[in-house]
């Protein structure tokens, strides 16, 4: 791996990357369901999320004002679902839908990587700028809280407050200009090569791929990292 010592901010996507769901997808969706009377195997429900995900449009939404982005925020979220369980008979759908969304703001469904407190605590005790740069939702700021991570970071940039998400430039050359960053001192980690190598690269960042298996495939594209402590491999600076 090629190192680079001359970095002073350092980026991370979330989910996947610093925290990941306690279980599949699907299984929230199918015991959130079963209480309200709709009974469907986890493995379908997994793999109707993960199709009607691929599918939905960029969550951004330009120029929204707060009161505004909760509220597309939350249509947005419900017409995915809502394609989740499409040709289901869901008479409470609606009732069903608000337990959900407010569930995955919660720590419930989430929890760290295990070593993602202790890097995030060495590298911010190094003095490098850290900052989160997700296709999330503004749920992203309380998850942070529960999980005791949101201290560490600022800036905190998802995509719905945005007119773009990853991959596109303008979502990383923003929160560059904000932060005060160059690209070329400039770092970012993420687990989707598309959206967390190929972007943050198009600007002139480094970035390394995190391979927790989603998209391995692609990992002989991209400078790849194991785990978050192989940051350290990179920077030339044990963690």
């Amino acid at each position: 791996m090629k190192k680079n010592t001359s970095i002073k901010g350092i980026f991370f996507d979330a989910g996947d990357t610093l925290f990941e769901a306690k279980e599949a997808i699907g299984f929230y969706y199918s015991q959130t369901a079963a209480r309200y009377g709709v009974k469907i195997e986890v493995e379908t429900l997994d793999k109707r999320f993960k199709n009607a995900f691929k599918k939905a449009p960029p969550l951004a939404f330009p120029d929204a004002d707060k009161e505004t982005l909760s509220q597309l925020e939350y249509a947005w979220w419900y017409t995915l679902v809502r394609d989740v369980f499409l040709k289901i008979d869901f008479p409470r759908f609606d009732a069903f839908f608000e337990e959900l969304y407010g569930f995955f703001a919660s720590e419930a469904p989430w929890r760290l990587f295990p070593e993602t407190q202790s890097v995030l605590a060495s590298l911010k005790k190094s003095g490098f700028t850290l900052g989160i740069i997700s296709n999330f939702d503004s749920r992203l700021i309380p998850i942070c809280r529960h999980l005791g991570i949101y201290d560490y970071f600022d800036p905190i940039v998802f995509s719905s407050q945005n007119s773009v998400a990853k991959p596109h430039p303008a979502i990383f050359e923003k929160t560059l200009k904000t932060s005060g960053l160059m690209p070329s001192e400039s770092l970012y980690i993420g687990d989707h090569y598309q959206n967390d190598v190929v972007g943050p690269e198009s600007v002139g960042m480094s970035a390394l791929l995190i391979e927790r298996g989603a998209h391995a495939s692609e990992a002989d594209q991209a400078e790849c990292i194991r785990d978050l402590r192989e940051i350290g491999v990179f920077l030339d600076k044990p963690l």
